[in-house]
């Protein structure tokens, strides 16, 4: 199906979603060596409170190190398939600029902009204190 892309297009997203990978990996052993050395360090108890709180946020952020990966990863398949480029939704071209932008995207702007809009319209349904239905 990457007849609507051409070949150097192609290669050129697969290039940029190595580097965007190794660029991710090198991050995350980097990270796991800086936590290794924090562990083995003895500290006060507001050093280990501040580490915890650190900490935390570190695993929040290589939880979503991990989803873009898997992202970039599922991105470099669909290249090797033969199927990148094009919207799971609708299944016409991602436009290129998207695609340069955000490599491992699956939708087009129109899909991915009803997807936003769904997902508003999801998040303000209800009935809470400052929701339009509510009369007190």
């Amino acid at each position: 199906m990457t007849q609507d892309y051409s070949a150097e297009f192609i290669n050129e997203m697969r290039e940029e979603l190595e580097s965007r990978r190794a660029d991710l990996v090198n991050r995350s052993r980097i990270a796991r060596t800086d936590m290794r050395k924090r562990d083995m360090t003895p500290g006060d108890s507001i050093d280990e409170s501040t580490d915890e709180q650190g900490t935390s946020t570190e695993m929040h952020l290589k939880d979503r190190e991990r989803n873009l990966l898997a992202q970039i990863n599922e991105a470099l398949g669909r290249i090797t398939d033969g199927d990148y480029g094009y919207c799971e939704e609708c299944g016409e071209p991602i436009g290129e600029g998207r695609l340069r932008v955000r490599p491992m995207t699956t939708l087009c702007i129109d899909d991915k902009e009803e997807q936003e809009r769904k997902q508003r319209r999801h998040h303000t349904k209800g009935n809470g204190m400052f929701s339009p239905t509510n009369k007190m």
